[in-house]
């Protein structure tokens, strides 16, 4: 299995912005250049990276485990293993040049640590919610370029509330509610990053959710947009009615617009960037990133930051024509 698939599978199952694949991921999976082999005997590593790899997995979960088989991979220069967890279903380390690089396990409920338990059962008390969840993904990077690297994230779900811990903290409480839900002050608040589109429509309102995190609660929308493949996401602050992220996944590149592109991505300058991203924001976001600084991501390609001391930071997403389709307040 390639690095890059399962790399986006941590991203996807732990961020779980959307009832779809989250924002900022989307190039994740798409490095240029990546060849796996095929299955080897674990005599194939190195010992001591296995038992490296055990102890992470104990120290993140409390329990032993072993692997049935091993993975060898290559990206550009870096090589590494993939270390699938025996027993488990979706279950693997990544070991990226020696080094442990992530870890996901899905655990049965009756395996997860108990003060996990407990503080899950206590979200869901205050959701109402009887039943309990029949398992949970635990995911954690090593890697250092995340900002959360080296802390454990639980991530399950019980009917339609999504429930995310980072060590043992709630992080995140996703609900799903009916679309008939929503009221229309949210759907026009919504409406609001049509302006920064030409002739961009939302369309029918295809799902909600409702979300608190860090104190704060927001509502989650997904439109139709240009087509059912082709959704808007958008997030509407739920005390100033604001957006504080929209994607409109109709202008990301396809497979074949990316590859083809890529040179260009890599090479867009930080400038033109940050000149596409002011009128959006104001128009999409009644956002001034005016005085803002754009540094592009090194490791995300079409990932941008811009930055400004004493402000909130955002985060951006643009295709290979240096459009910007993605904005998310940090």
């Amino acid at each position: 299995m390639k690095k890059s698939i399962k790399a986006m599978t941590i991203l996807t199952a732990a961020g779980l912005l959307m009832t779809s694949a989250p924002l900022l991921t989307t190039h994740a999976a798409a490095k240029a250049n990546t060849s796996a082999a095929a299955a080897s005997s674990l005599k194939k590593i190195d010992p001591k990276l296995i038992s490296e790899a055990q102890k992470k997995l104990k120290d993140a979960t409390g329990k032993s485990y072993s692997f049935s088989k091993v993975e060898s991979w290559k990206t550009g220069n870096d090589t590494g293993w993939t270390l699938t967890i025996k027993g488990a279903h979706y279950s693997y380390v990544n070991i990226t040049n020696n080094k442990i690089d992530s870890i996901q396990l899905e655990q049965k409920w009756a395996d997860l640590q108990s003060s996990s338990k407990e503080t899950i059962q206590s979200v869901l008390k205050d959701l109402d919610v009887e039943s309990l969840p029949e398992s949970a993904t635990l995911t954690v990077s090593y890697s250092g370029k995340q900002a959360d690297s080296g802390k454990v994230e639980v991530f399950t779900h019980v009917d339609n509330h999504y429930i995310t811990l980072l060590d043992g903290k709630v992080k995140r409480v996703m609900s799903t509610i009916p679309v008939e839900s929503v009221s229309q002050d949210i759907q026009d608040a919504a409406s609001e990053v049509t302006k920064g589109f030409q002739g961009l429509s939302l369309g029918k309102l295809t799902k909600a959710s409702y979300v608190t995190e860090k104190g704060k609660s927001h509502f989650e929308l997904t439109f139709q947009g240009t087509s059912a493949k082709m959704p808007i996401f958008i997030s509407i602050d739920e005390a100033s009615r604001g957006v504080t992220m929209f994607e409109v996944s109709s202008l990301q590149d396809s497979a074949a617009e990316y590859t083809k592109g890529y040179k260009n991505l890599m090479n867009m300058s930080e400038d033109k960037l940050l000149q596409a991203a002011i009128p959006l924001a104001q128009s999409s976001m009644n956002l001034d990133l005016t005085g803002y600084k754009a540094a592009k991501d090194k490791d995300l390609p079409g990932t941008v930051h811009f930055t400004m001391k004493n402000k909130q930071s955002v985060e951006g997403v643009y295709n290979s024509k240096g459009q910007i389709y993605a904005l998310k307040l940090k």
